[in-house]
């Protein structure tokens, strides 16, 4: 066990990685996931320097980081979002979505039950957890892409929805197989509950904040990014505790926050903006919550490199890496033949349109949800071959693939660019 001092430096040593990793992101276009995530492994399975198994710290205090991490991270998200650039893209995004995420639910859970002969409710339930991308990593990839708000707003919003689809629908698979049974009423109204109950919270408690910031006005222009910070930890933790999900809750209630907050008094003040607008103090947590997101990202991505347990390569390891890797390698060409759905909002430039819909179809890092369902087997003590090892495969392979992506996709854009000058050039 390494000693106190030896933490205050490691743990600076990653903060200072994380962002010259950032920095050099404009320049390489590889993003920081994957460098994170291989000094997590290699600090944890590999080296043994912090102990990550069963009863140590790390084990003790996951669910309270990955509660923050999720926090703070969705919160940031939903501040970012334009309601009404979000309102256009809806439903395209919402089909394409639920699209896409069905597609690859049942094919890699047909792919599951050959290959692993795992039963049907198994099969379906690897299938759906490793359906979506990550609600994390999809978010912080996009806003370091030069994208139009669009797309953005697309890829951004399919991360949160399918984030959630992808947890519940396992959790409602895990209820089929302990109770033997369970109908379709009572998934339609478990599902309705969940989504109803995430938003009802979020609205409540977005416009309870905003009611009270807008009173205390020293109070809010001193500590409202603090204030509102742990307000945002307690919503979490209250949806949570009541079984909605955490993820739309905290997703809806940046998105109230930032929209109805950064309302501006004008001669005749509306209703929102005079019980709710706060422009200034919005500008303020914005700026606050960019720092503690990549705080935050950083130390996530070091955490989920953790969790992997291959630490001995023989032909079983091999052979499981290579079928990981071909799920993620499958998810690719899938994105690209839904992709057409979302042509109405992509760029009508020839050049940009197809970046973009590459953009799309590289989307596929996945991330906590898979991490989760992959822990919840160990937690139910189910035993299954390859489960656990498979997920947590997909999750370094889909990372790694989508940073692949990236760089090549803004690598070949930035040699057409360069062309695209030098042809302006010689016609001059």
């Amino acid at each position: 066990m390494i000693s106190v001092n030896a933490s205050f430096i490691f743990f600076s040593a990653i903060v200072f990685l994380g962002f010259i990793l950032n920095g050099l992101f404009s320049k390489t276009k590889i993003t920081n996931i994957i460098p994170l995530m291989i000094i997590g492994y290699l600090i944890g399975p590999i080296f043994g320097i912090i102990n990550t198994g069963s009863g140590s710290i790390v084990a003790a205090v996951t669910p309270y980081f990955t509660a923050l991490a999720i926090s703070f991270i969705l919160f940031d998200v939903g501040l970012r979002i334009d309601f009404n650039k979000l309102k256009k893209l809806l439903l395209i995004s919402t089909i394409f979505t639920l699209v896409i995420t069905l597609i690859m639910g049942v094919i890699f859970a047909i792919l599951a039950y050959f290959i692993f002969g795992w039963s049907i409710i198994i099969s379906l339930i690897f299938g759906f957890a490793i359906a979506g991308p990550s609600a994390i990593v999809i978010p912080t990839i996009v806003n370091m892409l030069n994208l139009s708000d669009n797309i953005k707003t697309l890829l951004i919003y399919e991360s949160i929805a399918s984030d959630s689809v992808t947890l519940i629908f396992p959790l409602l698979l895990f209820g089929i197989l302990f109770t033997g049974s369970l109908t379709s009423s009572t998934i339609v109204s478990n599902v309705v509950y969940i989504l109803v109950g995430s938003i009802d919270i979020a609205v409540v408690s977005a416009l309870f904040w905003l009611y009270i910031l807008k009173k205390f006005k020293s109070a809010r222009l001193d500590y409202g990014w603090m204030l509102t910070i742990a307000m945002v930890v307690a919503t979490y933790g209250i949806s949570q505790q009541i079984g909605v999900s955490g993820t739309i809750t905290i997703f809806i209630f940046g998105l109230l926050v930032a929209n109805l907050g950064a309302i501006r008094s004008e001669a005749n003040e509306s209703f929102f903006s005079k019980k709710f607008g706060i422009p200034d103090t919005i500008d303020h947590i914005r700026g606050y919550q960019k720092e503690i997101v990549f705080f935050a990202s950083t130390f996530f991505f070091v955490y989920l490199g953790t969790l992997f347990n291959i630490t001995v390569l023989n032909y079983s390891s091999l052979l499981l890496i290579l079928i990981a890797a071909i799920f993620c390698m499958i998810m690719v060409p899938l994105r690209y033949v839904v992709a057409p759905i979302t042509n109405r909002i992509m760029s009508k430039e020839k050049g940009k349109h197809k970046t973009e819909k590459n953009v799309i179809s590289f989307s596929v890092a996945r991330g906590l949800t898979v991490a989760v369902i992959a822990t919840l087997t160990v937690t139910y003590g189910l035993n299954i071959p390859n489960f656990v090892d498979m997920m947590f495969l997909i999750i370094f392979f889909s990372n790694l693939i989508e940073s692949i992506g990236v760089f090549f996709i803004y690598k070949k854009e930035s040699k057409n660019q360069k062309d695209i000058t030098h042809v302006q050039i010689s016609n001059t």
